[in-house]
């Protein structure tokens, strides 16, 4: 989906039925823009459906199983997209290794599991307060280390096709000049070819004013973070791909 209108005639967007302000807000853009709009709250048991029209948002579980159910493809940047991304974009080291590893890390440090959320992501203090962290997980797990940086603000950029076709500050404040900044980054990094369309990059401004890309998400499964709805659901309709739409 190409075009700057969105168009999900013939299309059903799958999502839970629990209330939630965001997913709310791109159901009913998608259901003015002539889309279906299916609430499913056993998605593990999900009805027959043509999956080639079908579009899933939500949290990760939920739509990583419907995926399974419904034999779909999600669109997902690499849990390793910010190593493989220019240095320069990212205004700070960040490098992997494995948690036998952590006591060569220099403290403070920000660290995350290289696969999602198997620890909290955030900055540790000390090695000691890592291994706290991640207890139970085996030394080889890999993980991602990032120098700590002071952001002021942060800015959600939604990507689709190269175009950032929405964005807001989300976090902090950010002027109308840190906006087109953002905006600026955001379209340089999605020109790397590790960066997919659909895309959701953060991206953060320091105090010297220069913008850093913090992380990418799924279009399936992030948040609207203030970013305007009708065009983010052009990224989710575009983040699922049926057998039909690889």
């Amino acid at each position: 989906m190409t075009g700057r209108e969105l168009d999900v005639r013939g299309r059903t967007l799958v999502l839970t039925d629990k209330p939630d302000l965001e997913r709310d807000a791109v159901a009913s853009a998608w259901a003015e823009a002539g889309g279906e709009v299916l609430r499913l709250g056993r998605f593990w048991d999900p009805p027959s459906l043509d999956a080639a029209t079908v579009a899933v948002y939500g949290a990760d579980t939920y739509c990583q199983v419907l995926a399974l159910k419904l034999g779909l493809t999600l669109v997902s940047p690499a849990d390793d997209l910010l190593l493989r991304l220019d240095r320069r974009l990212l205004g700070r080291a960040v490098r992997a290794l494995t948690l036998a590893e952590a006591d060569t890390v220099t403290y403070p440090a920000f660290v995350k599991t290289l696969v999602p959320k198997l620890i909290r992501s955030q900055v540790y203090a000390s090695v000691g307060d890592l291994g706290a962290g991640a207890h139970g997980l085996p030394g080889d797990t890999s993980l991602l280390i990032s120098e700590v940086v002071a952001l002021e603000a942060e800015v959600r950029c939604w990507i689709l096709d190269g175009e950032v076709v929405t964005l807001a500050c989300y976090e902090g404040v950010a002027s109308a000049a840190d906006l087109a900044a953002a905006r600026a980054l955001a379209t340089e990094a999605a020109k790397a070819s590790v960066v997919p369309s659909p895309c959701v990059l953060d991206v953060g401004r320091l105090a010297d004013r220069r913008s850093i890309v913090i992380e990418a998400n799924a279009a399936w499964g992030a948040g609207l973070n203030g970013c305007e709805a009708t065009a983010a659901a052009r990224c989710v309709a575009s983040a699922t791909r049926g057998p039909t739409r690889r």
